[in-house]
């Protein structure tokens, strides 16, 4: 066979410039969506795409210098050749070689079209099985309750029990635990997600039994326990007139029974002040109530050890060292502004003695009002029951 035939014989391979997760093929698919706008472009318009900063008056250095800028150039290349072998001179160009820009004014609106599909579907491809193997080595993460309930019948759960019988998960989490009523998150999810309102009965602060109709909207895990945000309907005793609450908390725990869903007579009601999860930004926890004062409280921790584990494992997210520990005083200082309640005494509590809130004096003064009581408490004697 003649080297001719062989040539002819021998089976063409397209590559997809689309595919992967490389600089050239995310280069590749933003020139082509570029170019299908038949809008004209700049090599900045495209390197502004990819660093996502809006315009190319925002790049950190001129087109030439930024990460990436050979494989934009090799893309460009790549797609303008495959273009062209669809129909001839289909990509105009204008302006000198540092400002050129380009715009299709080809026939077809979408010419590479399959070859993006076929990329589209291999990067899904990918990050389903990546999401498949997320969910077999995270499973203790998670409730049992929701691996049981959401990949019921599915091939993964097989997968998922057995790596957990096996020892086989590398992440977990104490949100795994059992706590009462876990079982009814993937209900409540499913309430919150289409927009179902709930008839529910449970204690409120572990007292008399409330029941009340509730239009669910958020759920938030905190320090182990699951809590339901959302609005509640109240009757107001005196007029008898319904008084909508928003942002109501309803810890799963407290719950008597299974919620119930209302299929008649009411509409689920949006929130319209609250921004869940933004709601929880000024507090520690999940517990916030009308008139709590914002502080911009100051600790300072008296032992170095103590100061590493609260500058690593911050007590709010708007905390900030403003004095490294410094071992010839003995102390390091950091300053967070929230609205202090239950949680944040709790949690500057649970530090002891090493940690001293040292401003402002309202905050100071309740700290030392809660260490106080303590004192007394454990200073009297224990009234021990009879072995």
């Amino acid at each position: 066979m003649s080297n001719e035939k062989r040539m002819l014989n021998k089976p063409i391979f397209i590559i997809n410039p689309f595919e992967g997760g490389s600089y050239k093929s995310q280069f590749s698919l933003i020139i082509y969506k570029r170019l299908i706008s038949r809008l004209w472009f700049s090599n900045a318009d495209v390197m502004a795409d990819f660093l996502s900063c809006g315009s190319p008056e925002n790049l950190p250095f001129t087109v030439t210098k930024c990460e990436g800028y050979g494989e934009m150039k090799k893309a460009f290349c790549l797609i303008r050749d495959m273009f062209n072998k669809n129909e001839e001179n289909c990509i105009q160009e204008r302006g000198n070689l540092r400002g050129r820009e380009f715009c299709y004014v080809g026939k077809i609106d979408d010419p590479l079209s399959e070859m993006v599909a076929a990329a589209n579907e291999a990067r899904y491809k990918k990050d389903l099985n990546e999401y498949f193997q997320f969910c077999q080595d995270s499973a203790g993460f998670f409730p049992v309750s929701w691996i049981e309930h959401f990949f019921a019948g599915t091939l993964d759960i097989f997968q998922i029990k057995r790596r957990k019988s096996n020892g086989k998960e590398i992440i977990g989490t104490s949100a795994s635990r059992k706590h009462k009523n876990i079982e009814w998150l993937p209900f409540i999810y499913e309430c919150i997600r289409d927009k179902k309102v709930l008839h529910i009965s449970y204690h409120e602060k572990f007292q008399v039994p409330t029941v009340v109709i509730f239009h669910p909207h958020f759920l938030k895990e905190f320090n182990g326990r699951w809590h339901i945000f959302g609005i509640i309907e109240k009757t107001n005793e005196e007029n008898g007139k319904i008084n909508l609450c928003e942002g109501y908390n309803i810890p799963l725990d407290r719950i008597d029974e299974k919620p119930k869903i209302l299929k008649e007579g009411i509409c689920f009601k949006e929130t319209n002040i609250i921004k869940y999860p933004e709601y929880f930004d000024d507090i520690v926890g999940v517990t916030k109530t009308q008139g709590m004062k914002l502080y911009t409280i100051t600790l300072r921790i008296h032992d170095k050890y103590m100061f590493g584990l609260i500058t690593t494992k911050p007590i709010h997210c708007s905390q900030e060292t403003i004095m490294e520990y410094d071992n010839l005083l003995g102390y390091g200082e950091v300053t967070m502004t929230l609205r202090p309640n239950n949680e944040f005494y709790g949690r500057v509590l649970q530090m002891g003695r090493d940690l001293e809130i040292t401003s402002p004096q309202e905050v100071r003064d309740e700290i030392t009002k809660r260490i106080s009581d303590m004192g007394m408490r454990y200073g009297k004697k224990s009234n021990k029951a009879p072995a």
